[in-house]
C-alpha cells in the first residue's frame, strides 16, 4: 500500500508544521467554512462586473419585465445566459478566491509554509507543462472515445481568429481556478487530514468532499462519478510526484480542454468561446453526456479509469522511507 499510496514528504512537513491538529469532524468543518467564504467570495467578485453590466444596458429591459409579471428568478436564468463573453473568463478567475483562502488559512492559523501545501520541489516549469499536456490529451481521448461511438460529431474546426485574445484569457483565467481548487484541496485539506490519518483515507475523504462541492445537485450520477475519478488521478499524481504542480496543470487544462478547446454541447447550444465545435448526439446521452457533454458521459468515466490505473503504477518520485517495522524482543534465557 505505501508503493501505491506513499506519503510525499510535504505532507510529513505539514503534519510537524501543524500545531495543533484538528479531530476529523473539525477539519471537515474547516472546509466547509473555507469553501462557503470562498464562494462568497467568487460571488462578490463577479456579482460587481455583472451588476454594472445589468445597470449600463439592460436596466429598462428589466423594468419592464418585472412589471410584466416576470419573477425575479425566471428573469436572474434568463439574463445569466445572455451574459457577455467577457464575463466567462471573469467568472473562473474569481475561483481564484479558493486558492486565497487555502493559503491564508495555512500561513496564518496552520502556521504552514507554502512548500507544505506541495509549492516546492525541483523542476516545476516542467512538471506544470507535463500537466497540461496530460490534462488535453484526457479530455482528448474521451472525446475521441466519443467519436468513435457515435456519440460526438466534429463540426467545425475553424475558430474566431477574432475571439483568440479573449480565449487566450480564458485559458489564464482556467489556470487560476485550476491551481486555486488544488490549493484548497490537495494543498490544505488533504495533508491537514493526512497529518493524523491513513493516507487513504485522507485521499479518499479529500477526493470525495471536493468532487460533491462541484458536482452540486447531481450528487448520484454519472457527473459525479467522473469528477470522483478525476479527482483520484489528480490525488495520486500529488502523492506520487511530491507536489501540486502537475496536478494544477491537470486540472486546469481539463478545465479548459471540457468546455473551450472542445465546445461539446447539443446542436442548438454551442457557445461562442472554442476552437473546435462538437455535437453532442441527445439521443445517445451515456455515451454523450446530454446537454452536460463529458462531464457526463460513459466515454470519460473509461478513460478515467484508465487513468487511475496508470497513475497508480506509476514510481515515486521522492516518497518518504517506509518506517522500520519494531525489532523482536530476544527471548529471556
Amino acid at each position: 500500500m505505501n508503493k501505491m499510496l506513499p506519503r510525499p514528504r510535504f505532507w510529513a512537513d505539514a503534519a510537524l508544521q501543524i500545531r495543533n491538529p484538528r479531530p476529523f469532524f473539525s477539519e471537515m468543518l474547516v472546509y466547509l467554512v473555507l469553501t462557503f467564504l470562498a464562494y462568497l467570495g467568487q460571488s462578490i467578485i463577479i456579482a460587481i462586473p455583472v451588476s454594472g453590466w445589468l445597470l449600463q444596458s439592460e436596466s429598462e429591459s428589466m423594468m419592464e419585465a418585472l412589471s410584466a409579471g416576470e419573477s425575479i428568478q425566471s428573469l436572474i436564468l434568463r439574463y445569466m445566459e445572455q451574459m457577455p463573453d467577457w464575463m466567462v473568463p471573469v467568472s473562473l478567475a474569481a475561483g481564484g478566491t479558493m486558492g486565497v483562502v487555502a493559503v491564508v488559512y495555512c500561513l496564518k492559523f496552520q502556521k504552514r509554509n507554502l512548500v507544505s501545501m506541495g509549492l516546492g520541489g525541483k523542476r516545476r516549469g516542467l512538471e506544470f507543462l507535463a500537466g497540461l499536456i496530460l490534462g488535453a490529451v484526457l479530455l482528448c481521448a474521451a472525446v475521441g472515445l466519443g467519436v468513435a461511438a457515435g456519440g460526438y460529431r466534429f463540426v467545425s474546426a475553424s475558430p474566431d481568429f477574432g475571439r483568440l485574445g479573449l480565449l487566450a484569457l480564458t485559458f489564464l483565467a482556467c489556470l487560476i481556478y485550476g491551481a486555486s481548487l488544488e490549493l484548497l484541496t490537495r494543498g490544505y485539506f488533504a495533508p491537514s487530514l493526512g497529518s493524523r490519518a491513513p493516507v487513504g483515507f485522507a485521499l479518499t475523504v479529500s477526493t470525495l468532499a471536493a468532487a460533491f462541492m462541484q458536482a452540486g445537485g447531481s450528487l448520484f450520477s454519472l457527473t459525479a462519478a467522473n469528477h470522483v475519478l478525476l479527482g483520484l488521478v489528480l490525488g495520486i499524481l500529488v502523492l506520487k510526484r511530491g507536489n501540486l504542480w502537475c496536478a494544477c496543470a491537470l486540472h486546469s487544462a481539463w478545465v479548459f480542454a471540457e468546455s473551450f478547446l472542445f465546445d461539446v454541447a447539443p446542436a442548438e447550444a454551442h457557445g461562442s468561446l472554442r476552437l473546435f465545435e462538437v455535437d453532442a448526439d441527445q439521443y445517445r446521452p451515456l455515451i454523450s453526456g446530454g446537454e452536460y457533454g463529458p462531464a457526463n458521459s460513459i466515454c470519460t468515466t473509461v478513460v478515467l479509469l484508465a487513468a487511475v490505473a496508470v497513475v497508480l503504477a506509476l514510481k515515486a518520485k521522492d516518497p518518504l522511507p517506509p518506517e522500520p517495522e519494531p525489532a523482536a524482543a530476544e527471548p529471556r534465557l
